[in-house]
């Protein structure tokens, strides 16, 4: 905008000029004139050449006044002088050669009273054309550097409004709305990066060394996606959001995937004593197919698909040398149907069954009630089809009604389970599962030993892996703040014996990790 105008003043000052000497030999000096003042405000970079280019081209126009005799009187209105002085007040950084423009013609005018001829002077006239001229420059340069400087803070401060202190990335609300603008001008990739275990950064070498790893992935982040119609921001914590422009390329829908590779492969300096580390992140990303999807759901799509990256790739057999159950056919369909009516309960389930095996080995049980475990862990939250996902992703309190239609999920579980030829054992565990030690349970409000003993492995494996899971509308615990929570409840909901083996197991896998 600001050189659209700077370019019709030049033009304004040349068809002025033109129409006052009537000459066609003016033309190409003038044509010159307006070459070199867009070169040097447009094209020129270094303020030095700008300068030069500057005092060239008003020596020009000087010697244009000179050759063709222009008159140096003053209306602010009309007159050349008035939007040669705006032109290079616009063109100059500073105030020197502004002024210089701005006084050049009064000063001429202020020579007139030197004329050899007095009578034929009027001195009031040139005296108060001269300091009209000199009173309009001075105020010109003043309000335009103070409005540029208003501008400027101004700037700054929509800037830092709309910048991660920390990293210099967009925020999530600028983030967000850029995200809409490009969605309504065409299809977005939306793309969710999350660093795993970053806590143990903070805890073993400090918060400096975990701000400086958060600013070196965010350049590494920066770097990667250089050249692409994008824009990249801090969703919050340890995960970054990149939102791209999507022409359908591979290079674009195989944005994710090569960015969690990149990111694997690159090593991160925590001090510079300390030898450099890779980092372990999961990669989630959605890609839009039509301009009515909304950023919202977007961000659900890459959100489901950043924890199952991070599932599949980190955590799959983290406990338990095993992936999937062994079920039947329609057992596998279940598990699909599960993964895309909820893909969080589907990774719970994932989570809740490595537990579930793994404190049933730590307990001693048989390979067999491992397995049975492993299996519930499973299925436990399969009912959870029938129950509409505004209940079951709620970030407030569920009301009486809706926590009743929760606690319907076991029953709905079991009679969609019956036909599928499972294990006794693996019904008894799902149906109990959430009953509680001391009574206080459900369905049957069973209490202590009452409870069939893999029912109450699997209940603190649920209740532990639901904790830990990330949500995008439920704030999350750390390992550590969710083993503290199974232990408090201790001989109220859960088994203190199966408590105790519980904590041995998962103090043994922070030491491994």
């Amino acid at each position: 905008m600001s050189e659209i105008i700077y370019i019709s003043i030049l033009v304004v000052t040349s068809i002025l000029t033109l129409l006052e000497v009537k000459k066609i030999s003016l033309v190409f000096l003038q044509i010159l004139f307006i070459a070199i003042m867009i070169f040097a405000k447009i094209i020129t970079k270094k303020k030095s050449s700008r300068r030069i280019l500057s005092l060239f081209a008003f020596s020009l126009y000087a010697c244009i006044a000179h050759m063709y005799g222009l008159d140096y009187s003053f209306d602010l209105s009309i007159n050349k002088w008035s939007f040669l002085t705006a032109a290079f007040i616009i063109l100059d950084e500073g105030y020197l050669i502004s002024i210089l423009v701005g006084f050049y013609p009064a000063a001429r005018l202020l020579m007139m009273l030197f004329h050899p001829n007095p009578s034929i002077i009027n001195v009031g006239k040139i005296i108060g054309v001269a300091n009209g001229q000199i009173s309009f420059t001075i105020t010109a340069v003043i309000t335009y550097h103070l409005f540029r400087k208003l501008l400027g803070q101004r700037n700054l401060y929509l800037n830092l409004s709309n910048t991660d202190p920390l990293t210099g990335l967009a925020n999530l609300s600028h983030t967000i709305d850029s995200a809409k603008k490009m969605l309504r001008e065409g299809n977005i990739s939306l793309l969710l990066t999350d660093m795993d275990r970053f806590k143990q950064i903070n805890d073993t070498y400090g918060h400096m060394a975990g701000n400086k790893v958060l600013i070196d992935v965010s350049q590494f982040i920066l770097k990667e996606t250089e050249g692409l119609d994008r824009i990249v921001g801090r969703l919050g914590g340890d995960e970054f959001i990149i939102v791209v422009k999507n022409d359908g390329s591979k290079k674009i829908l195989d944005l994710g995937e090569k960015l969690m590779n990149s990111l694997k492969n690159k090593y991160f300096s925590i001090d510079p004593d300390i030898d450099p580390i890779t980092l372990s992140f999961s990669v989630g990303q959605a890609n839009s197919t039509d301009a009515d999807i909304d950023i919202e759901k977007l961000m659900h799509k890459a959100d489901v698909n950043m924890f199952y990256n991070k599932y599949k790739n980190h955590r799959s057999n983290m406990l338990v040398d095993k992936h999937k159950p062994s079920l039947s056919k329609e057992g596998s369909e279940l598990l699909n149907v599960l993964a895309e009516k909820d893909m969080y309960t589907y990774i719970h389930s994932a989570y809740t069954a490595q537990y579930a095996a793994a404190l049933g080995k730590e307990l001693g049980f048989s390979n067999d009630k491992v397995e049975i475990l492993f299996t519930a862990g499973w299925l436990h939250d399969v009912g959870k089809v029938l129950i509409s996902n505004d209940i079951i992703r709620k970030s407030s309190s569920l009301t009486d009604d809706e926590y009743g239609l929760i606690k319907k999920h076991v029953s709905y579980g079991i009679n969609i389970l019956h036909d599928l030829s499972l294990p006794e054992e693996v019904m008894t565990c799902i149906k109990y599962h959430h009953e509680h030690w001391d009574g206080s349970g459900y369905p049957k409000k069973l209490s202590q030993k009452n409870i069939p003993p893999e029912a109450r492995v699997l209940q603190i494996a649920d209740s532990y892996s639901a904790m830990i899971i990330k949500r995008v509308y439920r704030n999350v615990l750390t390992p550590e703040e969710a083993l503290e929570e199974i232990k408090k409840n201790s001989g109220k909901q859960f088994d203190p014996e199966y408590v105790n083996a519980f904590e041995s197991l998962v103090r043994g896998i922070s030491k491994a990790v």
